[in-house]
């Protein structure tokens, strides 16, 4: 099951609650704790943004 499909299912029931990426990589030379990357957690958020949004417009 891809994650479009999971939003899909979400967004055909009505869930209407948060949402957020769960981990993310280390990338442009960001230092921190493994798996809680800020940026790579930001670009996911934004995915998850676009991908909800795209369903609203069927």
């Amino acid at each position: 099951m891809r994650l479009a499909d999971v939003l899909r299912a979400l967004h055909d029931t009505g869930f209407a609650g948060p949402m957020r990426p769960d981990h993310g990589r280390m990338i442009w030379g960001e230092r921190g704790r493994p798996g809680y990357g800020l940026y790579d957690r930001a670009l996911g958020a934004t995915y998850l943004q676009g991908l909800w949004e795209g369903l609203g417009e069927r």
